[in-house]
């Protein structure tokens, strides 16, 4: 795997398939080292609607597409205190927070 590892700024992350026709592109769960611990193959792991719930700090990587377009819907979900605490995940403003 060359690409980039990422962690959510969310306490718990909901990918959802949402379709596109792609080959390819599996989801893939780092522990502690460079090896993956898990992965989520879009195919085999349910189609369109199917989604994964996953703690949002918990390294993980979207292998590349070899054909086609993914489409997922991506929702962080953060509590109140995490949310004053940390700010907005894209701006770090903490004043205008629900």
């Amino acid at each position: 795997f060359s690409g980039h590892l990422l962690g959510s700024p969310s306490e718990v992350t909901l990918n959802v398939n949402l379709g596109g026709g792609f080959e390819q592109g599996e989801l893939l769960f780092y522990g502690r080292t460079a090896h993956p611990l898990a992965h989520h193959d879009w195919h085999d792991g349910g189609g369109v609607g199917h989604g994964v719930l996953h703690l949002g700090a918990q390294a993980h990587a979207a292998l590349p597409i070899t054909s086609g377009e993914r489409l997922n819907l991506v929702i962080w979900m953060r509590s109140r205190a995490r949310r004053r605490e940390a700010g907005c995940p894209m701006c770090g403003q903490t004043d205008r927070l629900l």
